[in-house]
């Protein structure tokens, strides 16, 4: 399905991890996994966050970024899934700016816009 449709992105990934050869893909090809931490605890995909495989898709190279599922229903932020993923998944500080930065290179923008948020982002740090 991610060569025929052509998927830039694939949002929660989970089950990708039982598929060694899939993760090579998605990072060779640069696919982004959107990361869904609470989403995925609410739906038992995972029953806790440290055996969530945010680090693996890390490890291997794929491009993860942390996304709220439904922010409405479940009553969150984006800022509440960053505390998850350091309280909980155990991120460290680089790897949820590694998210952070992926978020800007999944961004559904043109490369001029990338390059100005890229700009912005170097200025600020």
């Amino acid at each position: 399905a991610i060569n025929k449709l052509g998927a830039e992105r694939i949002g929660h990934g989970v089950a990708a991890v039982q598929d060694s050869a899939l993760l090579d893909y998605l990072a060779e090809h640069e696919i982004g996994i959107e990361a869904c931490l609470t989403s995925n605890l609410l739906t038992n995909t995972v029953a806790d966050l440290t055996q969530h495989p945010i680090h693996r898709f890390l490890a291997k190279g794929i491009i993860v970024c942390l996304n709220t599922d439904d922010p409405a229903v479940q009553g969150i932020e984006l800022r509440h899934e960053y505390h998850k993923a350091a309280r909980e998944a155990g991120l460290t500080t680089q790897q949820s700016h590694q998210c952070q930065r992926h978020a800007l290179e999944m961004a559904f923008l043109s490369s001029t816009e990338k390059a100005a948020l890229r700009k912005l982002v170097s200025i600020q740090q």
